[in-house]
């Protein structure tokens, strides 16, 4: 399917935020085949622009895109947006997603040497506040903000993108959302989470990671907005 750059520059700057791991990628390229336009980024990624997301050059502030790919949290970050997708996803998949990255660059994997050493109780300890304090911040600087949680979009792509694309201030068609579906991996996604045969979480992980949850969980219900997925929840 066809994609261009904005006709006209566009009014809006609106972000397409979220924690590294939570689906950016996937979520940009869900949006520009549902809606022919260029999605950008706060960063250039040599590796995605060559994918074919041509937005990925672009200075961010262009005007030339649809929306702005980000993982900036900061007040001053956010306030220079006008409105925000932000894109949650369970921490438990998240971080498990961007410690593969980090450790195994874009569609790689880390190593068993990795998740038995110590960079991976290092990185739950430092990362997994970031993930909590990513959406409250958002929630809490953000001027207009439509969440997405990726579970939902994978359950039901068709209702959950019609959503960001008329967030977007776009006229939705039906005829491209159905085609999306026929090609909603694209080619970059790192293909699912490589089972490892053990679980890298530990009680003490757990329960912290747990206390995070229901933090974005309240704060979520607290602005009238569902709260986290079933899935994200401790038993």
């Amino acid at each position: 399917m066809d994609r261009h750059f904005l006709p006209t520059r566009a009014k809006q700057l609106v972000a397409l935020a979220s924690f590294p791991g939570a689906g950016n990628t996937w979520a940009r390229h869900l949006i520009e085949l549902a809606t022919g336009f260029y999605t950008g980024s706060y960063y250039f990624d040599g590796s995605l622009y060559n994918k074919g997301f041509k937005g990925e050059r672009d200075h961010w502030r262009s005007g030339r895109t649809i929306c702005i790919k980000t993982h900036e949290s900061g007040k001053k970050e956010i306030e220079s947006f006008d409105s925000s997708v932000v894109m949650i996803r369970n921490p438990y998949k998240a971080l498990m997603a961007e410690f593969n990255r980090k450790y195994g660059g874009h569609i790689g994997f880390a190593s068993q040497a990795h998740w038995k050493g110590k960079e991976w109780p290092e990185f739950v300890k430092n990362y997994s506040p970031w993930w909590a304090s990513h959406t409250l911040d958002w929630l809490n600087y953000g001027k207009v903000v439509h969440v997405v949680h990726f579970e939902n979009v994978k359950r039901d792509l068709f209702s959950h993108l019609k959503g960001m694309v008329q967030f977007l201030g776009l006229k939705v068609s039906e005829e491209r959302l159905l085609c999306v579906e026929g090609q909603k991996d694209g080619n970059f996604k790192r293909s699912g989470l490589r089972k490892l045969e053990y679980d890298p979480y530990t009680p003490e992980m757990r329960a912290s990671i747990n206390e995070l949850v229901r933090k974005v969980d309240a704060a979520l219900r607290k602005r009238n907005m569902p709260g986290v997925p079933d899935e994200y929840m401790p038993r």
